[in-house]
């Protein structure tokens, strides 16, 4: 049962791919750069008042400066993609990081091992890593199949229908009024022939027990 639910909402993610993904990781450098900008200010006016402490190297050939300036990148991306599941251009792009499951609750642990082993694998590899999201039929990267995790669209966005004005119909004009029936006289016009009843005869009259006025006063004579 549970396997069904989980095959269900599995069915319903919408996976992002390469372009839209790389984007969004532009996005997110821009950002980076601007905010490490204050940084470097920083640092070097340290150096002017310290020295040149920030030149030391204390890893191969990179430099506090260079070290510091990578774990301040790499927390950006740790801990807004574990605590909120997205980073600031992943969120104008409409992308999320989640489980394989399609679950968003992300682990830490499982975050920092995507955001710097499998990020360095994918530098290391020509950016193939990376570009493995544009082949892969869950558009995912190596840092995603190694953390089993996925990047896709976020909230639907509700298309709201264009309004639209209501047909303003004519007024319908009221029905003339029919006129009373007239003896003595055929329809006219366009009059239905229903209106018209022709004066009783004497012998319908006499058919119905009745006489007309004129013979009952020449009889009374």
């Amino acid at each position: 049962m549970q396997n069904n639910y989980a095959n269900r909402g599995r069915q319903e993610l919408e996976y992002a791919g390469f372009w839209v993904r790389l984007s969004a990781y532009l996005i997110d450098l821009a950002i980076i750069f601007i905010g490490l900008l204050f940084v470097r200010l920083v640092m070097g006016l340290m150096s002017i008042t310290v020295g040149p402490v920030f030149q030391t190297r204390l890893l191969f050939q990179y430099t506090l400066k260079d070290i510091i300036l990578y774990v301040l990148q790499v927390l950006y991306f740790i801990l807004l993609t574990c605590y909120t599941g997205t980073t600031p251009g992943k969120r104008l792009l409409n992308l999320r990081v989640v489980n394989a499951d399609g679950s968003q609750r992300l682990g830490l642990v499982n975050v920092i091992y995507r955001e710097t082993v499998g990020r360095f694998l994918c530098g290391l590899s020509v950016g193939i890593g990376y570009i493995m999201a544009g082949v892969d039929r869950e558009k995912r990267g190596l840092h995603d199949m190694i953390c089993d995790t996925r990047v896709v669209y976020g909230k639907k966005i509700k298309v709201i229908p264009k309004y639209q004005a209501p047909v303003m119909y004519p007024p319908v004009p009221p029905m003339p009024p029919v006129p009373p029936p007239s003896y003595g006289r055929p329809p006219v016009g366009n009059q239905p022939e229903s209106v018209y009843h022709p004066e009783p005869t004497t012998q319908t009259l006499r058919e119905a027990g009745q006489s007309k006025p004129d013979d009952t006063e020449e009889t009374s004579k």
